[in-house]
């Protein structure tokens, strides 16, 4: 079953969870901030939903609480950054908030970070460079999970790309997994015990997965020699543009393993602790291309005509960041949604790490 639940409380109680890890206070707050953030917008998959997750990569040291990044080489618009195996939000803030202040001095700025933690949305950390007027972007490598185009066995990450971009009304954020859809989407629906549409999970890279009592078939999703994978967006077969999604989990591996020199996505697994996911992290300033605000207001403008086309019966237009504005709103008033299961992981965590809260009601 899934309940709503003030946000401001279960942002209080992460925060508390990662301060008895022994992260610092603007640690804890960056960490429970942006898993809030995530909630709040309406991205359950990769809100609190995945605390349970970075809890076995804490307690197993795939995640040092310790660690802190460093910038390995930089120029003056570029910088890789060796992460040394910290909490992921951490990372990801540290390596947009230096693209950022080298957008807003050169133009550009954009980092490829390699030994990180899953960190996330991409979309958090390409609206962190949207919030100071300029153009964001971020994507990240996994481990394995999709089965490229013709092929039995997953080898690509489902390696999301976001971009973000100041509009009116609000910001236009699109966030995507290259596969038809993340893995902590997959977790959601086995939670809550919903079939899985057709062309999520695919078997011998063509036969659709979607019973959620397959519970073999989605273990082996974790694992790199089965034949069950994700779908590329566009499914299995190169009619549907199975190999567009294909292509671009490739370009997102350009930008985070390859020019970081890091861990490509089949080298990295759940237990080795001495490989971790990579992420890029780009900031534009549009200035560099001519005057700003006329720039935003044309691209209001444009997408504003979107929404204006006939719709389907019953249907509504929307463009990237409409659907987040509209859950943000609401959740903001009527509080997250969290289904039971989860909200057992987090207070098993809280009770373990004597975490004192008071209980929700």
């Amino acid at each position: 079953m899934v309940k709503r639940y003030d946000s401001t409380k279960i942002n209080e109680l992460v925060y508390d969870i990662y301060k008895a890890y022994g992260f610092s206070e603007e640690q804890s707050h960056q960490a429970a901030d942006m898993l809030i953030y995530t909630d709040l917008h309406g991205i359950e998959s990769h809100g609190v939903q995945r605390l349970v997750m970075y809890d076995n990569f804490i307690q197993n040291g795939k995640i040092r609480v310790q660690s802190a990044p460093e910038i390995v080489k930089e120029t003056d618009v570029s910088a890789v950054v060796d992460a040394h195996f910290g909490l992921g939000q951490l990372n990801g803030i540290y390596s947009m908030d230096i693209a950022i202040q080298k957008a807003k001095e050169h133009g550009i700025g954009i980092v490829t970070t390699r030994n990180s933690g899953h960190y996330g949305i991409a979309g958090y950390y390409a609206n962190m460079a949207a919030e100071q007027g300029l153009m964001g972007m971020s994507s990240c490598n996994s481990r394995p999970a999709m089965l490229p185009t013709h092929a039995t066995k997953a080898l690509v990450g489902t390696n999301p790309i976001a971009f973000a971009m100041p509009a009116k009304p609000h910001t236009f954020i699109f966030d995507v997994a290259t596969t038809t859809v993340p893995q902590g989407k997959i977790e959601v629906y086995r939670k809550l015990e919903k079939d899985l549409p057709a062309l999520w999970v695919a078997k011998d890279g063509e036969t659709p997965v979607y019973d959620h009592n397959d519970t073999e078939d989605f273990d082996l999703l974790r694992d790199p020699d089965a034949n069950v994978g994700l779908a590329p967006l566009g499914g299995v077969t190169e009619d549907t543009g199975s190999h567009k999604g294909f292509g671009l989990g490739v370009i997102v591996e350009v930008f985070t393993s390859i020019l970081s020199m890091g861990n490509v996505s089949n080298e990295i697994t759940p237990t080795d602790l001495s490989v971790g996911p990579c992420q890029s992290f780009v900031a534009i300033d549009p200035s560099i291309f001519g005057d700003k605000d006329a720039i935003f207001e044309k691209f209001s403008n444009y997408l504003q005509d979107i929404r204006s086309l006939p719709a389907v019966p019953g249907k509504t237009i929307y463009v990237a960041g409409d659907k987040e504005a509209l859950a943000y709103e609401n959740n903001i008033k009527n509080g997250i949604e969290i289904d039971d299961r989860t909200l057992e992981e987090i207070e098993a965590i809280a009770a373990r790490l004597n975490v004192k809260y008071e209980a929700f009601v």
